[in-house]
């Protein structure tokens, strides 16, 4: 019984009794019929329970993501808690205080390098775990983000028959090329178990329906969302004198982990041929903004030592004050391989650069060719050069180009048409509770 149906049956209770011992039931008949007879309100719905899983909540696009749209997300009408089955990681403590309750199975922190021979035993600790988990919160809607979660809880998930279950793709599905046929047909079984499937672009969507067979009925798009209060309101060229570029200089920034499918070889190489085939342009650097889980980062300075434009590059690693850096840049750049829809291309959109993406993934829905930015082929270092040169070249054109992207992201990548966008889903699941 919630508080206010203590406080409804205290105030009155001669209404109260007679109605629960007719067999109705007590906090959903007795307490609605006294709101509607003394206080004349229609109807005070019991909030939707809504369990987000996740592996970790190290920093990352689909974690800060979730750090931005939850809390708007939550309100009255939504009770939000995120099951983490790896460990918290570093944004926990920020969704903590943002009201967001973070479960984590206990120990589940000297898991994470475990051998081998053990992962049987901690993979079935953390299964239990969820499962009692589950039971004991008894969630109205579950929520599998990221493809880790997905495979590995989602079917736990099933036993518990009355929570409506859904799973955000953020990605093209080629991550599965690395696992077994098997893992394929697993992951093809459970979205038939989904009560939907959230692509965050188009073109995820459309490869969920037509690759992976999900029935349209089930298919939702909700795009990211940035939120302006996190824009860059002025330009800061602090950030050029701590990395020895001159103020005149034309500053590129890619937003990206130091991963092979984010394309970072591709760059290097465009701007290698930037530096030969372009002489006269105007002075330019570029600034490398992303974590080197891999090891990358050597091999990566290596080839920008061979092509001879190791002085214009610039690596500054990890950061949490990326903003920090936009206001010191003039064009943003994102060639990635493959990609869902990068939180980094709205972010330096917003931010009021002009983009050259590549054609992949959501990066072109996000991106308008020719209005807010350049939408050039993957794996095309010359293409690449081309369009770089080009905005090098135009100022006035790209400082246009960045203006049109930053109303665009105004207009259709908003953090609260995002929020709008889950708490929709869940209404829709939840709406037995709501009535």
């Amino acid at each position: 019984m919630t508080n206010n149906a203590r406080l409804v049956k205290l105030c009155f209770p001669t209404v109260w009794f007679p109605l629960t011992q007719c067999g109705l039931p007590e906090c959903r008949s007795g307490y609605l019929v006294c709101r509607y007879v003394f206080f004349g309100i229609t109807h005070m719905a019991e909030p939707i329970k809504i369990t987000i899983v996740i592996r970790s909540l190290e920093r990352g696009g689909t974690e800060t993501h979730l750090l931005r749209t939850l809390p708007i997300v939550a309100s009255n009408d939504f009770l939000m808690s995120i099951f983490c089955f790896e460990r918290p990681g570093e944004l926990s403590e920020e969704m903590r205080r943002c009201g967001i309750k973070v479960v984590t199975p206990p120990i589940s922190g000297w898991f994470t390098h475990v051998p081998l021979m053990l992962k049987p035993f901690t993979t079935m600790w953390t299964c239990v775990f969820f499962f009692l988990h589950l039971f004991r919160r008894s969630p109205d809607v579950v929520h599998f983000f990221l493809p880790a979660s997905y495979l590995m809880l989602a079917p736990i998930s099933l036993l518990h028959v009355r929570s409506k279950k859904i799973m955000s793709r953020r990605s093209m599905n080629k991550y599965l090329e690395k696992y077994p046929k098997w893992v394929r047909k697993v992951e093809f079984f459970l979205h038939k178990k989904m009560s939907v499937v959230l692509a965050n672009s188009r073109a995820v969507l459309k490869q969920l329906e037509y690759m992976e067979n999900v029935p349209a009925e089930k298919l939702r798009l909700v795009y990211n969302g940035i939120d302006e209060t996190e824009n860059v309101s002025r330009r800061d060229f602090a950030v050029r004198a701590d990395l020895g570029i001159k103020l005149d200089a034309v500053v590129l920034a890619t937003v990206a982990n130091l991963l092979p499918y984010k394309g970072y070889q591709d760059l290097i190489e465009a701007c290698g041929f930037l530096s030969k085939s372009f002489p006269t342009l105007p002075d330019w650097h570029l600034i490398v903004i992303g974590n080197d889980s891999v090891g990358m980062k050597k091999e990566l300075e290596n080839l920008a030592v061979r092509l001879g434009v190791s002085q214009r590059l610039h690596f500054v690693g990890k950061r949490t004050d990326v903003n920090h850096y936009l206001a010191a840049v003039d064009i943003g750049v994102l060639v990635s391989h493959e990609e869902g829809f990068s939180n980094a291309v709205i972010e330096e959109m917003s931010a009021g650069l002009p983009m050259i993406v590549s054609d992949v993934g959501g990066n072109p829905e996000a991106v308008v060719h020719g209005e807010t930015g350049l939408v050039v082929p993957a794996k095309a270092p010359k293409e690449l050069a081309k369009a770089i040169a080009y905005l090098l070249q135009n100022p006035s054109v790209a400082k246009e180009m960045g203006l049109a992207g930053k109303k665009r992201v105004r207009e259709c990548f908003s953090i609260e048409q995002s929020a709008e966008g889950y708490r929709s889903v869940y209404r829709s699941l939840g709406h037995s509770k709501m009535m």
